[in-house]
């Protein structure tokens, strides 16, 4: 239990380190680089960050999974990790692939070689992040730290040398190489740690086929508060979309700063389901029942201060979202509790097709809801399909784990 308070610890410590560099990183390369240049280093950015997600695939759940129950064993963790990063060479040829041809087609319009150069850089580094391998061995402090340092020194070096709009190629080659600092160091740790490494094309194959449910699982968590704003957009215009953001924003801050809890608890509960089941189910209700509970506090609480948070963050003229927010506020017992339920219980229990079938499911089920609910209730009825759907998508995963918990005591067969 000490290393897991401390993991959860460190977890803490890089969320709010993601947030705030991110945001000190604005200012610095705003003013220096102009708008123009400024919005092409953070569109390929963007590009870049959300192509790494696709190439680290799940694996922070399916490979750490794997390491988390293998730790002890040094041999499975070097054929794990080999295996892996295959697959993330697989990933990242098909994406090269793809980038290459619409860059031939539109990006050669609007962006020139080095930028791109350096925005592949950047993908890299973000990409084959080692942080999986170490979050399945609950060893953390190394790896968290050395992150913070480097992207705090990246900040530091912006700052000093990026001057003018001619550094847009400086800024990213700045970001890139000390992203492909700590992602070369990390890796070199996980090399120390599992001794040789082989690359294998059908090991890294059957890692994507083992790995594909769990991506489809985070991939479909997020499609709901990510396709919001265009939701709101195509429905009721910019000027409803400039409301909803800042209360889609606060929701999706609280709710990010509470995932490092079930993060921390993940690779541990995947070893306690093969030693202890019925014990490790307790424990892991208890987590959710907590996760619920403290959603209803923290949804109570914002929904009492939102109409002074809104007015002093933004203004009066916001008051707008102060309404949306009252609503939006009681997605979140909803949302900890169903992510308490896939990492602490389905997933740890293999159950990884289901859950993502039933993620995929609702997230595309709260969309067609909520349109529909924008018929009669603009942009209030969007944000009351997004918490009605997530509330009946907490009942049908409840209603799983009680399927599941008694055909695998035996009591009754359904």
């Amino acid at each position: 239990m000490k290393y897991l308070i401390k993991n959860m610890g460190f977890l803490f410590f890089a969320q709010l380190c993601a947030y705030l560099i991110p945001i000190l990183e604005i200012p610095v390369l705003a003013r220096a680089l102009g708008v123009q240049e400024y919005g092409k280093v953070v569109l390929i950015q963007s590009i870049a960050l959300m192509s790494s997600l696709i190439v680290e695939y799940g694996f922070s759940l399916s490979g750490s999974r794997q390491v988390a129950i293998a730790r002890d064993d040094k041999g499975e963790l070097s054929r794990i990790y080999g295996e892996v990063f295959s697959a993330k060479l697989i990933i990242v040829l098909i994406v090269l692939l793809c980038s290459a041809v619409l860059y031939i087609l539109n990006g050669s319009l609007f962006f020139d070689g080095p930028l791109v150069f350096f925005g592949f850089l950047y993908f890299l580094a973000f990409g084959f992040s080692p942080f999986w391998f170490f979050q399945g061995l609950e060893k953390i402090s190394v790896v968290v730290i050395l992150e913070v340092i480097l992207r705090f020194a990246s900040l530091i070096f912006l700052y000093w040398f990026v001057k003018d709009e001619g550094g847009a190629k400086l800024a990213l080659g700045i970001m890139a190489g000390f992203g492909l600092l700590n992602t070369f160091v990390g890796n070199v740790m996980c090399i120390k740690r599992v001794g040789k490494i082989r690359l294998c094309l059908f090991g890294g194959i059957q890692q994507l086929r083992v790995g594909f449910h769990v991506f489809i699982y985070k991939s479909s968590n997020n499609i709901l508060l990510s396709a919001g704003p265009s939701l709101v957009g195509a429905t009721s215009g910019h000027v409803a979309v400039a409301s909803y953001v800042p209360a889609e924003k606060i929701i999706r801050g609280f709710v990010g700063f509470v995932n490092p809890i079930l993060i921390g608890f993940f690779p541990y509960l995947n070893r306690q389901y093969r030693s202890s089941r019925d014990n490790t189910i307790r424990l892991s209700l208890m987590i959710v029942a907590g996760m619920f509970a403290m959603g209803i506090l923290a949804a109570g609480s914002i929904f009492f201060v939102g109409d002074f948070l809104i007015q002093a963050v933004l203004g009066s003229g916001f008051i707008i979202a102060s309404s949306i927010l009252k609503i939006f506020v009681w997605i979140i017992p909803f949302r900890l509790a169903n992510q308490a339920i896939g990492l602490c219980i389905l997933i740890p229990m293999g159950r990884d097709k289901i859950t993502s079938g039933f993620m995929m499911f609702f997230s595309i089920m709260s969309m067609l809801f909520a349109t529909l609910l924008s018929i009669w209730y603009g942009v209030n009825g969007i944000v009351m399909g997004f918490v009605i759907t997530e509330a009946c998508l907490l009942l049908a995963l409840i209603f799983v784990v009680v399927d599941i918990t008694i055909k695998s005591s035996g009591e009754v067969k359904l």
